[in-house]
């Protein structure tokens, strides 16, 4: 028989799909998924008819508990306590976030059941200060083993005392398949039309991509900034921002406040993959000037080298993706002519001609749900082995 494993989340990003599909056809695990029915923020989610408990056409055994959000701060998941009570399952996935209260009480629940418990998440961020580092290590002494992001959470957390064995980087990711499948069936001619369109009368020029959520953190306004410093040096460039947010207002008027509007293109928001794959490859690079997240992952998946700052206490794990002179280029945080002089560079020396392969191939070895669905496999198997030997307790599978 197959182990049973319950995976308890706080919401289905719908970036995470891919991934839950892909865990949905493990041979060797069942997963059951739990989350709140809706997200927060403009965070879109996994459509809850793709549960079997809703549509029996769906294929996902996913349940829902529902979330209480107390000042935006803390949260905590109905029923989830009462789940891991009376649910059976070999191996116990959480959300490795210490801000849900209701993770703490299931957690000891499986402990005091004597089930083995996994954190997944981000583990140590490496900017905490030392209070809030105190209280996080005390938080993940409570899993058994842990699943992180990157491999520098894992090395951070190797540091203050977990066991090397016990601390898997799980990595993240996209649907690299479709991607793939995108690079290798789109029309290189339609890109050149593309960029006539957007850039009419100087589409001869590099195109500098951002794509993304528009929000303070994504420091969007330093790209345009680090364009003007290039323009006085002779740099010309093109400029095209495919996403929609809180900036939006703001960066129009830095627009027009630079006499910028003809070679900085504000798309708007995109939610079609295609139209992105095509707006991302037609691009020289990719630039994130604030915190990079998931975005790397989508322009390195088609083969777009990123460019972002190079502080990795201010950066998502997947900047670990970005391979200084293999898949892109490293800036110093919040320094816009140092921006400015990386993306001259970039440029001058056609380093994104060379990296385009690289830049595919990084995803298709670790940033991928394929990937992960292995490590995730490799662990409750772990996991569960681990905890009945030091138990002594029957396998629950025979």
């Amino acid at each position: 028989m197959k182990i049973s494993c319950g995976i308890f989340a706080n919401i289905a990003p719908l970036y995470s799909k891919p991934l839950w599909y892909e865990l949905s056809s493990s041979p060797d695990v069942d997963y059951y998924f739990y989350s709140s029915r809706s997200g927060y923020s403009s965070i879109r989610t996994i459509n809850i008819n793709e549960s079997r408990n809703i549509d029996k056409s769906g294929k996902l055994n996913w349940f829902f508990l529902k979330n209480i959000y107390v000042r935006s701060i803390l949260i905590y998941q109905l029923g989830i306590v009462y789940v891991c009570m009376k649910t059976m399952y070999d191996v116990y996935i959480f959300n490795g976030e210490m801000n849900c209260i209701s993770t703490w009480l299931a957690s000891l629940v499986c402990k005091i059941r004597k089930k083995p418990v996994v954190f997944w998440g981000h583990g140590i961020y490496g900017d905490e200060t030392f209070l809030k580092k105190k209280v996080r290590v005390l938080f993940y002494k409570m899993a058994d083993y842990h699943l992180v992001y990157g491999n520098r959470s894992r090395n951070l957390m190797i540091g203050l005392g977990f066991q090397q064995d016990k601390v898997f980087t799980v990595y993240n990711s996209l649907d690299f398949r479709v991607h793939e499948k995108l690079y290798n069936e789109i029309d290189r001619a339609d890109l050149t039309k593309i960029r006539q369109n957007l850039f009419p009368g100087r589409s001869e020029y590099p195109v500098l991509i951002y794509i993304g959520r528009l929000t303070k953190e994504k420091k969007i306004s330093y790209l345009l900034k680090a364009i003007e410093f290039s323009m006085r040096k002779g740099r010309t460039y093109n400029c095209l921002i495919v996403g929609n947010g809180i900036e939006m207002q703001n960066l129009e008027h830095l627009r027009d406040s630079m006499n910028m509007r003809d070679s900085v293109c504000l798309y708007g928001a995109s939610y079609d993959e295609e139209v992105n794959a095509k707006l991302i490859m037609l691009a020289d690079c990719c630039i994130s000037p604030g915190n990079v997240g998931l975005t790397a992952i989508h322009s390195l998946s088609l083969g777009t080298p990123v460019i972002t700052h190079g502080n990795f206490n201010n950066q998502g794990p997947e900047a670990e993706a970005i391979i200084p002179g293999k898949t892109g280029m490293l800036f110093r945080e919040n320094d816009v002519s140092d921006l400015s002089d990386v993306i001259d560079s970039f440029i001058s020396n056609r380093i994104g001609e060379q990296m385009e392969a690289e830049c595919i191939n990084v995803i298709r070895e670790f940033w991928n749900p394929s990937r992960q669905r292995n490590i995730f496999d490799e662990t409750v198997k772990l996991s569960h082995e681990t905890l009945y030997q030091k138990n002594n307790v029957p396998d629950s599978r025979r």
